[in-house]
């Protein structure tokens, strides 16, 4: 299949475009530029029933790096260097049968915001690992503001025929730091 690349407010059927058998484990790596030099942004998940963050241990970031089914990789604090800046891996048969979404972002830490970090971007791998084939690119766009902390990149939603992206692409300004990552949270309280 070829790359498709998903704009904001496009849906892709995940599910529908995987090669996997069974039971399908999704691997999404950020990345931003920064042209001004090292910017700290950190990937922010919550798993939500009906739109909800009902548990605390349903919340990932830095601070939370596992939930069942999700797993978050090490802290980039510059966004320097090739590849993915940070990553996170969605195991769907470990996905609670109650969470019907998953919502995916970014939080700007130390002192940044999302307008010094240009283009941040998803790669959608139909796999676990970074080298698993990329299916899908969530483009976000340059529509931060300076002030913009947090960024709702996509949400992924269960349903009958599997699991499905919306490219959702909002910023929000929430403060910087630890009030970045509870703004996050508390977007979907």
């Amino acid at each position: 299949m070829d790359l498709q690349i998903i704009e904001k407010g496009a849906t892709f059927e995940l599910d529908v475009v995987s090669k996997q058998e069974g039971p399908k484990t999704y691997y999404f790596g950020a990345g931003w530029d920064n042209p001004n030099g090292p910017v700290d942004l950190d990937i922010v998940c919550a798993a939500l029933i009906d739109g909800k963050l009902t548990a605390q241990s349903n919340f990932v970031y830095f601070g939370n790096r596992n939930a069942p089914g999700i797993a978050l990789s090490e802290d980039n604090q510059t966004g320097e260097g090739d590849g993915d800046d940070e990553s996170i891996i969605i195991n769907t048969a470990e996905i609670a049968p109650e969470i019907n979404s998953i919502v995916i972002g970014l939080a700007a830490y130390a002192g940044a915001d999302l307008h010094s970090a240009p283009n941040p971007h998803f790669r959608v791998c139909d796999g676990s690992e970074e080298a698993s084939p990329q299916v899908g690119d969530v483009v976000v766009g340059g529509d931060a503001t300076a002030g913009d902390t947090v960024l709702v990149a996509f949400t992924l939603t269960r349903g009958a025929d599997g699991w499905s992206l919306q490219n959702n692409a909002e910023f929000h300004q929430k403060g910087q730091g630890n009030a970045a990552i509870k703004g996050f949270g508390g977007l979907f309280s």
